[in-house]
């Protein structure tokens, strides 16, 4: 649903994996609106879908939505373009065609939680291969690491009920054209990483749930964290 967000989402793990307390301290300012770069990347993502399954191209209402964010025609189309060709260009290197797009997946269960899903851009899989492919589309130029990418991770984890087989290769694939243009960024990993991050993620996720939860600050943790502002480790001395 949208402008629905999970409370521990893989889009944002990477922060509170490293500092459960930040989910804690972010509950206690409320939820903030997105700026202007995420509103033109739904928009980005949107179309993205729509081209990998041949169902149209930009709107004319779109566009507009994306001069507003101050995202010229021709970046934008520059970006989805490149997008839809990485992606192709993925399933094609691991002989996929079976494919879905944009579809909600839900690792929590895996370690019986409600509050931890998300919404994977690229899902593909093949029994004869036994390789499952994940893939994330990014539309900034803030580069984004794809070994243990803790996003991609969680959606891998979520994909497995979607399987009808136990995958024995699991491929991550970071899709960012700004930065990489039509040319995917690829971590081949097994079902052995996915267990042990699930493992990880259950006792960092039980961390969320205690008030009490010292904050654990970092750099890369700490740089966009809506919590910041009330955070004990940053108020001024």
């Amino acid at each position: 649903m949208a402008g629905v967000h999970a409370r521990l989402g893989p889009s944002s793990a990477s922060r509170w994996l490293s500092c459960p307390a930040s989910v804690v301290l972010s509950e206690l300012i409320g939820p903030r609106p997105s700026g202007p770069a995420a509103e033109a990347g739904v928009v980005m993502h949107n179309v993205f879908e729509r081209k990998m399954l041949n169902q149209g191209d930009f709107t004319e209402e779109e566009l507009i939505a994306l001069e507003s964010y101050d995202v010229s025609e021709l970046r934008a189309r520059k970006i989805v373009s490149h997008g839809v060709a990485a992606a192709n260009r993925a399933l094609r290197q691991y002989k996929l065609k079976e494919f879905l797009t944009e579809t909600r997946v839900n690792p929590g269960k895996l370690i019986g939680r409600s509050d931890f899903w998300g919404t994977a851009d690229l899902i593909a899989a093949d029994e004869k291969t036994r390789t499952l492919l994940v893939g994330d589309l990014k539309t900034g130029r803030g580069r984004v690491s794809v070994v243990g990418n803790e996003q991609l991770l969680s959606y891998a984890c979520g994909s497995l009920e979607l399987l009808d087989f136990v995958p024995q290769r699991v491929v991550l694939a970071i899709i960012q054209p700004p930065l990489l243009a039509d040319k995917p960024n690829f971590w081949e990993t097994t079902l052995d990483t996915l267990t042990a991050f699930m493992e990880f993620v259950k006792a960092r996720a039980l961390l969320t749930d205690c008030p009490d939860t010292p904050p654990q600050p970092s750099e890369s943790a700490c740089m966009w964290c809506p919590a910041k502002p009330i955070c004990p480790q940053h108020k001024p001395v």
